[in-house]
């Protein structure tokens, strides 16, 4: 597990640190590493973004995988671009379902938003992910 954080640049203190906010990850097999790894590959993240979003959120090592890609998918669904970059501005997005996603634009929605809006303040502005 180590050797491939390692091979991220991601250096020894943060390692640790990582393991102490998410003690699991310890646990992780090697290929489970990289499973997590490819999907953010599949995202269309680089090396670099790759270690800053596991570095920030050791949770997501130890998230489901198909909960991740159902709240990737809700993203793509309405709208949101660069994926990528919306992940690195924000980490924490990978914490939350694909319905906190939809329940919160909904809301806004129906405060009299349009939608083409609100992907946008959510995009140039990822700290947004925060009130879901």
């Amino acid at each position: 597990m180590k050797k491939i954080l390692l091979d991220l640049e991601i250096d020894e203190e943060t390692i640790r640190d990582m393991i102490e906010q998410c003690p699991e990850i310890e646990e992780m097999s090697e290929s489970e590493i990289m499973e997590k790894i490819n999907m953010l590959r599949e995202f269309e993240c680089n090396d670099s973004q790759i270690a800053d979003i596991i570095s920030s959120n050791p949770y997501y090592l130890d998230s489901i995988d198909t909960d991740i890609k159902k709240t990737i998918n809700k993203l793509k669904e309405y709208g949101f671009e660069d994926i990528d970059s919306l992940l690195e501005g924000n980490p924490y997005i990978l914490n939350l379902d694909d319905f906190e996603i939809e329940n919160y634009i909904q809301k806004r929605e129906k405060a009299g938003e349009k939608l083409e809006d609100i992907v946008d303040d959510m995009s140039s502005k990822p700290y947004l992910f925060y009130d879901i």
